[in-house]
């Protein structure tokens, strides 16, 4: 991939370089001034998820911005390494590659397990960590097995990446999928996922990361988490419960929960205002 492959209408695509990093091809934004915010998208997203509330932050901060591996526009990794911690691996080669150290860390559903799991693991120690509607916990001792060998079983089929993407170019599926999130997408936010989905090799990557998507460990740690949690859930929120985030707060003690009334799984992609606000208030002011 080269910045001749990003669509012309890509948010943000000014900011955009490719990188490589121990055979991952990363796709990378990087974009503002001030102290460096690593922000990491949610499964089946990109960077573009990032657009709106980007453009709130960009004064105050520095924004890195990358494609997960196997996600929009950077390349997979090794199958051994399609897990959690592989993933903040992944992320803390590319810092170190960028020769950034992050301040903060935000991070959206399957973003925000990644950003603790690099505070917990990784040679860093940012100041706070923003979760936005984070999907910290598995779908139930019962259901969380049956869900990962179906999506392992799916990950494994290129001919339905295929199909899907195929699929993908057609508008009214696309809008439904995300209207089922609780969020109102955006005429720009619904091409952005039109043009993730009709390609086969995201919408495995996915495939992918849901099959990879272990949540026993973290949950053990997470108590031991020293970083400062901010935990943001939107009252919408139909793809993770805000019960998640409320459960999490009451074992993680240096947590505090806000509610974000209205707004769905993509809040921060509706109306970035009340999320910019927090994530400004949660990076302390020595810094």
């Amino acid at each position: 991939m080269n910045l001749r492959d990003l669509p012309k209408f890509w948010p943000n695509s000014e900011y955009s370089r490719f990188i490589k990093v121990d055979d991952i091809d990363w796709h990378v934004q990087i974009r503002g001034t001030g102290p460096a915010l690593l922000m990491i998208h949610g499964t089946g997203a990109s960077t573009h998820s990032w657009a709106a509330l980007a453009d709130k932050l960009a004064n105050q901060f520095t924004l890195v911005m990358p494609d997960l591996p196997g996600q929009g526009f950077s390349s997979p990794l090794p199958p051994e390494d399609v897990c959690i911690e592989g993933y903040a691996r992944g992320l803390q080669s590319l810092l170190s590659a960028l020769e950034i150290d992050p301040k903060l860390l935000v991070g959206h559903s399957a973003g925000a397990v990644i950003a603790t799991h690099l505070a917990l693991h990784q040679q860093f120690s940012p100041a706070a960590i923003v979760s936005l509607n984070g999907a910290f916990l598995p779908f139930g001792s019962a259901a969380a097995p049956v869900f990962n060998r179906l999506a392992q079983w799916l990950s494994k089929s290129r001919l339905l990446a295929y199909i899907t993407a195929a699929h993908g170019m057609f508008n009214r599926p696309i809008r439904n999928m995300l209207v089922e999130t609780g969020s109102s997408p955006s005429a720009q936010m619904l091409q952005c996922y039109r043009e993730l989905i009709s390609r086969p090799d995201h919408v495995t990557g996915t495939l992918k990361m849901m099959a990879g998507w272990d949540l026993a460990d973290q949950r053990q740690v997470l108590p031991s988490l020293r970083t400062p949690l901010h935990l943001v859930v939107c009252s919408n929120d139909r793809t993770v419960s805000p019960w998640q985030s409320e459960r999490l707060s009451e074992f993680v003690t240096c947590s505090k929960l806000y509610r974000v009334p209205d707004l769905g799984h993509l809040g921060h992609e509706e109306d970035p205002t009340p999320f910019a606000d927090i994530i400004r208030a949660a990076l302390p002011a020595k810094i």
